[in-house]
């Protein structure tokens, strides 16, 4: 799913490189070195990303975010996509009435 930025500070780019320089590119979780910028890519080297802990784009204080590799930044997300995918589901039945709301 592309990432709709319009949920992010306009100076989400530079807050991310910061986090991402102050774990020295390496994951909060497991300890992977991850890519640096201009760095070609290496099946043993992942990619990082930034993680909201709270899941709320536009809260960049430092103590939410976490520095992690391309596969710890998925295994934190998924309780919450599989969660909003379930509502996303029941929404859907619910406006084309084969589910009662309660």
């Amino acid at each position: 799913m592309p990432v709709n930025w319009r949920h992010y500070p306009a100076n989400w780019k530079q807050i991310a490189l910061i986090t991402k320089e102050a774990a020295n590119w390496i994951c909060q979780d497991c300890g992977m070195q991850c890519r640096r910028p201009g760095e070609p890519f290496d099946t043993h080297i992942r990619t990082m990303s930034v993680h909201h802990i709270d899941h709320t784009p536009m809260n960049v204080d430092p103590i939410n975010l976490l520095a992690l590799c391309s596969g710890c930044h998925l295994r934190r997300d998924t309780p919450h996509h599989v969660e909003n995918a379930a509502k996303t589901r029941r929404a859907k039945k619910i406006a084309q009435g084969q589910l009662e709301l309660l």
